[in-house]
């Protein structure tokens, strides 16, 4: 395991935001596994875990992926897994993905995948491990926690070349696990320009970083061929998921919003 230690560059943050990565945006590439300490704090964990990831890999490629843009704005083609807060506007409760219902087999992979995530989390920084899982269980509770580890939710992508962009609407100041198969692909590195460094992600890794708080891109991605696939399964924690009550209050609270909507529905048709 490589011990670095860096120091955040001062960078212009319009320049690099909503574009996409480039190998010349780092100055080192790094492919082994290393932690990273900044002003004597651990800040990022790459591993190579000790588990079998296959299944993880096998769930990716058998589920239908989606097209769609963030709130950022970014293009993404992936799909969202564990649980998601109310959206006023669209489904004003909290649930599980739609993941859970058109591919329950592999949701199922995906939930028991945030043990193995969760494990090599703890034994990297016991401490922000131990926070994190916290703040989980006082702020959400058991009903939107996936299985024993501290993350709420979930999404795969398949081969995003993702611009920069912060995971906004996480926890702050904990880690994201981002668990990545590389097949027939190169470039695809992670680039954080504030350290000056790209890692570069092997086949069967994961990565360990505070998404909201350091700045990140993909650069990208070239295929060999049409079966080339990269897909990066990231386990993280939503902020909004503290808005949700327990389980069933869910359920109570969305129908009684339902009957009322529809007795003011009803009774402005009768005038």
């Amino acid at each position: 395991m490589i011990e670095l230690d860096r120091t955040r560059r001062k960078i212009d943050f319009k320049k690099f935001k909503n574009r996409h990565a480039e190998q010349t945006d780092f100055d080192e590439l790094i492919d082994e596994p290393f932690n990273l300490y900044e002003n004597g704090e651990l800040a990022l964990s790459y591993v190579i875990p000790e588990e079998n990831l296959e299944p993880l890999r096998l769930a990716c490629k058998t589920i239908k992926y989606q097209t769609e843009f963030r709130q950022s704005g970014l293009k993404t083609t992936s799909r969202v897994f564990g649980y998601e807060p109310r959206k006023t506007l669209r489904k004003d409760y909290c649930s599980s993905t739609s993941l859970s219902r058109d591919f329950p087999k592999q949701n199922n992979i995906l939930l028991k995948g945030a043990g193995i995530v969760g494990k090599n989390y703890q034994k990297a920084n016991p401490a922000l491990y131990d926070k994190h899982i916290a703040e989980t269980e006082e702020k959400v509770g058991i009903d939107w926690k996936i299985h024993d580890a501290p993350f709420t939710s979930g999404i795969i992508n398949e081969n995003n070349p993702l611009k920069y962009h912060f995971d906004s609407g996480n926890y702050k100041n904990v880690w994201s696990g981002m668990v990545v198969f590389k097949e027939g692909i190169t470039g695809g590195y992670l680039s954080m320009p504030e350290f000056g460094i790209g890692i570069a992600l092997r086949d069967k890794s994961i990565l360990y970083f505070d998404g909201q708080g350091i700045l990140h891109g993909v650069t990208p991605i070239k295929r060999i061929s049409k079966q080339s696939k990269r897909y990066s399964i990231v386990y993280y924690s939503l902020k909004g998921m503290w808005n949700c009550l327990p389980l069933n209050d869910e359920r109570i609270r969305i129908r009684k919003l339902r009957s009322e909507r529809e007795e003011r529905r009803s009774k402005s048709n009768r005038t």
